[in-house]
């Protein structure tokens, strides 16, 4: 190959890669029916096709009544996921040289099975403005692969956000993969239903942090 020739397919090359980055996160595609279920506070979970056909993958994808800002907050905050997500019994953010920041979380499992724990990175997409995308791939972890992603995307007039959660993981248990999906199906909404909780509470405990003291009483 020349090197012009071999210029040009570089060019061409990286002006496909920006192309696919510039790309703006969205969210699954429905129909009216699925729709009406979304309107009406239903959480719908979608298989989908693990990576290398080993362990599971899916998806769920429901509608929380905040902006898409509020609910960003809310997931893109690793350290404070042992307080709200199920499951989650200890999670932190800590920085590794050549890989960045880092996410650790630690689940809970039930008996008989063992506890999971992932150290992750992550990517963080805006585009456009109020369409989230936090995308995680484990480093090293008790899962032969764990990645997913969080993605936030402005339902109807933008006072409500549609929320979309995916896993692909395969953990290193000796599980049956329909145990697994049958489990990872079932806590999938259980995700959801805790995002809106958690925005439920942290506006309940805004005004009274704002909330002046009381003043003290005169002597």
């Amino acid at each position: 190959m020349s090197y012009k020739r071999f210029m040009r397919c570089l060019a061409l090359l990286v002006l496909s890669a920006s192309a696919a980055l510039a790309q703006p996160v969205t969210a699954p595609t429905y129909d009216e029916a699925e729709a009406a279920k979304l309107l009406a506070g239903e959480i719908l979970v979608r298989d989908a096709v693990p990576t290398g056909g080993k362990g599971v993958a899916s998806y769920s994808f429901g509608v929380v009544d905040a902006p898409s800002d509020e609910i960003w907050a809310i997931i893109s905050n690793c350290k404070l996921f042992f307080q709200f997500m199920p499951r989650v019994k200890k999670s932190w953010v800590k920085t590794e040289p050549g890989v960045g920041e880092i996410c650790h979380v630690e689940l809970t499992m039930p008996f008989p099975l063992p506890d999971l724990w992932s150290d992750s990175s992550h990517e963080v997409r805006e585009e456009p403005k109020g369409h989230y995308l936090r995308a995680w791939k484990m480093v090293r972890g008790t899962y032969h692969r764990n990645d997913g992603s969080w993605t936030i995307v402005p339902f109807g007039d933008g006072t409500k956000s549609l929320v979309v959660y995916t896993v692909d993981t395969d953990p290193k248990m000796a599980v049956p993969n329909g145990l697994i999906r049958l489990g990872q199906n079932t806590s999938l909404p259980e995700v959801i239903i805790r995002i809106r909780q958690r925005v439920t509470a942290l506006r309940a405990a805004a005004p009274a942090a704002a909330a002046p003291a009381a003043a003290a009483p005169a002597k």
